[in-house]
């Protein structure tokens, strides 16, 4: 139905009166009066009595007013959804994180964003840089946070920041009092928990591995980082790690930070990725920025 038809029709209802809708539009009566006509024309039943004193809607009339009213009503509320959108004071962000950012994106990040978008919500998936980058790639998730990521012509960089692994252990082991920075030797020498296949550490470890021909020794492979901190909390062995990762724990002093004499481990890098051509809703890229400022992964 033509939109310049439907409107008068509405219009001639809500006054009850051709001659009152002509006046108001500054046009002759008889414009109206065909307008009305097309309509039912193109319906193929009649929409109005006419009468002496103005018209009425018939059954059908009666009909087509209750859903033009809805759509009109509908296009208001949609209407209003989009300014709500516009003005943040709701939305969603899907993001894809690798473990070792989460206490920071919730401890740093979310908690001053929640204060000025309330309304915000969130869906958070955790993975290995391979899950995260594959979330991305598939439109799973606005917005990835990985480690050491390989590039992908099918991500875009939104933020990066250097942050070199380092070696950590409980303060009271004997690996802590190792003379820093510590050397590959050393290294290879201590037993170490690291991170499964498939993360952006996993394939650093493999990288240095190959370069010195050394075989470091694997007291635990895990997949999750949960598991390497308690393993290296409790003095069981060390691991290497962006200190960013156990920021809270060396705060507390259950771990200790000891920088590595490794240049291949000092090139470990965070990203902030989204999918190549994906326009990002306002509310993602306002995370993404906030979450740039904030998070301590982006501070070299």
């Amino acid at each position: 139905m033509d939109d310049k038809l439907t409107s008068t029709f509405l219009r001639v209802c809500q006054e009850g009166s051709i001659r009152a809708v002509a006046i108001a539009l500054e046009q002759e009566p008889s414009t109206i009066s065909r307008r009305l006509t097309a309509l039912e024309t193109e319906i193929g039943i009649q929409l109005l009595e006419r009468r002496k004193k103005g018209v009425k809607p018939t059954e059908a009339g009666e009909l087509l007013l209750r859903h033009l009213r809805g759509q009109a009503a509908e296009f208001e509320a949609l209407t209003a959804e989009f300014d709500a959108l516009r003005g943040m004071r709701r939305g969603h962000v899907s993001l894809a994180v690798g473990e070792g950012f989460i206490s920071d994106l919730i401890k740093n990040a979310l908690p001053s964003f929640k204060k000025v978008y309330p309304g915000i919500t969130f869906t958070m998936r955790s993975g290995s840089t391979e899950v995260v980058v594959q979330d991305i790639q598939n439109d799973v998730a606005h917005l990835g946070f990985v480690f050491n990521s390989m590039p992908d012509r099918q991500c875009k960089v939104l933020a990066h920041t250097a942050q070199p692994l380092q070696l950590l252990a409980n303060p009271t082991s004997e690996w802590a009092r190792t003379v820093a920075p510590v050397s590959i030797g050393s290294l290879a020498a201590m037993p170490l928990a690291l991170l499964s296949s498939g993360s952006g550490l996993g394939a650093m470890v493999r990288e240095v591995e190959t370069i010195y021909s050394v075989r470091l020794h694997r007291a635990l492979e895990a997949n999750s980082l949960a598991t390497i901190r308690n393993f290296v909390r409790e003095g069981l062995g060390v691991t290497v790690l962006p200190a960013f990762v156990v920021a809270q724990e060396i705060a507390d002093g259950t771990i200790v930070d000891l920088p590595l004499d490794v240049p291949e481990f000092a090139r470990g890098e965070v990203s902030l990725i989204a999918r190549s051509g994906r326009r990002l809703p306002e509310v993602a890229m306002k995370l993404a920025n906030h979450a740039m400022r904030s998070m301590r992964a982006f501070q070299a």
